[in-house]
């Protein structure tokens, strides 16, 4: 499996540093970042039977990984997880959503109960597959909300995928605004620039 070994913890970036130099001078809305995999094979056919197939065995074994590393890598558990939540629309079209899969088996493994339903997507946004940092920013811009306070809760966002961290950084901004204390993402892959099509036996590059 591509483990990511040492990394950044706000952006789960691989990273021979506590921060990396991005992270250092732009922090993020969320307070930290843990991913156990690159974003690469075999990780990208694990991470597409749970997305696009709902595969409960491939939710447990990745919800399974990513829970062994919070237990190795994080301070401390929040109070609740919240998945990430998918538009009515694509949701009714898939028949599940991906991060609740995930974070079903996560909460399960750390004994942390699941919110999946007080944030929404309050609008269908265009896949974000291929598109710019700035562009996904632009479709996520108010695409979610929130119906109860979660002040004075600690909260860890659950997805399949860290890509630009465009996504979670958005929801974290909703969960900011319910006046969540701290906000962790969890996410079962990274994806990481550069280095996953490097040739292979070529070592990772610190930051």
């Amino acid at each position: 499996m591509p483990w990511i070994d040492a990394a950044c913890e706000h952006c789960a970036l691989p990273c021979s540093a506590s921060l990396c130099a991005e992270c250092r001078g732009h922090p993020s809305p969320f307070d930290g970042a843990i991913a156990p995999l690159r974003y690469a094979e075999p990780t990208i056919a694990i991470v597409h039977r749970l997305k696009f197939h709902g595969s409960h065995v491939d939710a447990r074994v990745l919800g399974g990984l990513l829970a062994r590393r919070i237990r190795d890598a994080a301070r401390s558990l929040p109070d609740v997880i919240v998945p990430v939540p998918l538009g009515s629309a694509r949701l009714l079209r898939r028949g599940h959503n991906q991060a609740a899969l995930l974070a079903r088996w996560v909460g399960h493994e750390l004994e942390i109960p699941v919110d999946y339903r007080s944030c929404t997507r309050t609008r269908e946004t265009p896949p974000q597959t291929g598109s710019s940092r700035a562009a996904r920013l632009r479709n996520l811009a108010g695409a979610f909300a929130v119906d109860r306070s979660f002040a004075a809760r600690r909260v860890a966002i659950v997805d399949d995928v860290l890509t630009t961290g465009s996504t979670v950084a958005e929801v974290a901004r909703t969960l900011r605004g319910a006046a969540a204390e701290s906000i962790d993402v969890w996410c079962a892959a990274r994806t990481v620039p550069h280095i996953d099509a490097r040739p292979a036996g070529t070592p990772e590059r610190g930051c």
